[in-house]
């Protein structure tokens, strides 16, 4: 069965309440995969995430980047909360650096084995990790935003294994944003790989988006197929 609890952390004054999940079928430690969210907070939108990750047999942390009950009541809240934290990319990773540290301390989680998957505003998280050269195993990017860090980090070698998920039509990274990536990925010696879904904007995962003329619309077939390309990924970073 799988089972459901928050999650809290803490560091420098700040709480951060986050949602764990995990098969209690399964014995012993597991492969850690954390789930960063979109920009309204975290959600039950991540928390379905974790749940079908631990039902892949992975201990999944939805977690929280805002800070304990700031979650955004609309678009304008949203706005807000994100850009208190993505202004300031150092401050931004050492938030996901917190929940990254705090859930390899949990019973279940095998430190060794660690991913981070994340959703547009979630999605520059999960590359920020990886860009920060942390020794991980794998990033992976849904419909993201795709901007550097600009933190000296950048100089070396990207040490997670990437995997960015895109909509060609998406208006929050254009294409060019997209090859932009590459070329950054390439010059840190990063091992990744690039699924770009013609016919696909942003926020292609989340049913809710209905807002075509601002290039946002859910596609099934895009999540469906993102979502395969994310298990068989994590599959072949966590065996190695």
């Amino acid at each position: 069965m799988i089972q459901t609890n928050n999650f809290s952390y803490a560091d420098d004054g700040q709480s951060y309440s986050g949602i764990v999940a995990h098969d209690d079928s399964i014995r012993g430690k597991r492969p850690v995969v954390l789930v960063a969210h979109t920009w309204a907070g975290q959600s039950q939108f991540e928390t379905d995430k974790a749940i079908e990750l631990a039902k892949r047999g992975y201990l999944a942390l939805a977690m929280d980047l805002y800070g304990e009950g700031k979650r955004a009541k609309d678009n304008t809240e949203a706005e807000e909360l994100m850009n208190q934290v993505a202004t300031d990319r150092q401050k931004l990773l050492d938030r996901i650096m917190l929940a990254f540290n705090s859930i390899k301390g949990h019973d279940l989680a095998d430190p060794e084995k660690v991913g981070i998957i994340g959703f547009c505003f979630g999605g520059k998280c999960a590359l920020d990790l990886a860009r920060s050269g942390t020794d991980f195993k794998g990033a992976v990017s849904f419909h993201g935003l795709l901007d550097p860090n600009g933190l000296e980090q950048e100089e070396e070698d990207i040490k997670a294994k990437v995997l960015v998920l895109h909509g060609w039509e998406d208006p929050m990274a254009f294409p060019k944003d997209v090859v932009s990536l590459g070329y950054e990925l390439t010059d840190r010696n990063a091992v990744w790989e690039m699924d770009v879904f013609g016919g696909t904007g942003h926020a292609f995962t989340n049913p809710n988006a209905h807002a075509p003329d601002d290039g946002m619309i859910y596609s099934p077939l895009a999540t469906d197929r993102s979502w395969l390309r994310m298990l068989n990924f994590f599959e072949e970073v966590f065996a190695d």
